[in-house]
């Protein structure tokens, strides 16, 4: 178990130190990934996305981390996978921190007032969507209730923190891009849910500042 105080405590002294960056997101990469500035000098433009990765106490006072089920939108790469809240930088937003905080709302329904944001994490590139994802790290210190956006939610799931660290859980498998091919790849195993790709890549990195 990690304490909540405690995740909290070493996360605040880590974000105040340089980030460990592209080795810890490569620890759950593809085995085909290549670094955020090699995919954007081979494309013109791209999208902006930012996440937030959300942490909270469970009633015994553990770090808990909280993800979404995406439901089955109709062209959606990303349906029915595991992700942060987050979603598209738009135009009128005042910064992409405030993109995570305003799409957790809507997506959740977690109140920014209720959130301490510790800092940023390192931003990865996603190929399948085109997107340059901006991933925030932040806690409250009460869970929330949701109130779920079930256009594009199907589910949430609140994952002790200290299930990222033990190794049992890293598994690896075949999955297949939205061009039919297969690639090899690591996932964590939560109780028969793969979280996989540039969400799991996050959690590595969050993870890493806690060692």
């Amino acid at each position: 178990m990690i304490l909540f105080d405690n995740a909290v405590d070493v996360l605040k002294q880590s974000f105040a130190n340089e980030l460990p960056g592209v080795e810890a997101q490569r620890y759950m990469a593809p085995s085909h990934r290549k670094s955020a500035s090699d995919y954007l000098n081979e494309v013109e433009s791209y999208k902006i996305g930012c996440v937030m990765a959300l942490l909270f106490p469970s009633e015994t006072g553990e770090a808990t981390l909280i993800l979404m089920e995406r439901t089955g939108v109709e062209g959606d790469v990303h349906s029915h996978q595991v992700s942060f809240p987050g979603g598209k930088h738009e135009e009128e937003d005042a910064d992409f921190l405030f993109t995570a905080l305003r799409e957790l709302q809507e997506e959740v329904g977690v109140p920014p007032s209720t959130i301490t944001v510790l800092g940023a994490l390192t931003e990865l590139y996603i190929p399948a969507s085109n997107f340059l994802v901006y991933p925030f790290a932040g806690y409250m210190i009460n869970r929330s209730e949701y109130t779920l956006n079930t256009e594009e939610v199907k589910n949430i799931l609140e994952v002790p923190l200290s299930f990222f660290l033990q190794p049992e859980n890293k598994k690896e498998t075949l999955f297949s891009s939205t061009r039919g091919s297969s690639f090899q790849a690591p996932y964590y195993d939560y109780q028969g849910v793969k979280i996989w790709g540039a969400t799991a890549m996050m959690i590595s990195e969050l993870t890493a500042l806690l060692k």
